[in-house]
């Protein structure tokens, strides 16, 4: 079930990342530079990132992932503008070619 995406409210944008296999320790570690380059877009209220955390396997867990992000905007415009935003579209362009696949999950957080 969709929601409405005109609601108020801040919006936690969720993105996994996959990098390539055959990347070595030093390129995985510095793809955060990645995450870096992004803190300096104003629009952007909190943001946090990692590697996947090596948890107990369970049936609900999915730890495929190289890292993840974690960001949250004020509203959805903010969100938006954020993502044609040069800093964001320059650091896309800059490490898109470390990853084979990324996923997005963005919420609009309940207060």
């Amino acid at each position: 079930m969709k929601t409405e995406t005109t609601k108020k409210g801040r919006i936690q944008h969720f993105v996994m990342f996959w990098l390539k296999p055959q990347l070595s320790k030093t390129e995985v570690s510095d793809f955060a530079n990645f995450f870096e380059a992004l803190k300096k877009i104003k629009y952007i209220k909190t943001l946090s990132y990692g590697l996947a955390a090596n948890t107990p396997v369970r049936p609900v867990t999915d730890n495929s992932f190289t890292y993840s992000l974690t960001l949250t905007f004020d509203s959805i415009e903010e969100h938006n503008t954020y993502q044609e935003d040069k800093i964001h579209l320059d650091a896309v362009e800059k490490f898109s070619n470390n990853w084979y696949r990324v996923v997005v999950h963005d919420t609009l957080i309940s207060q």
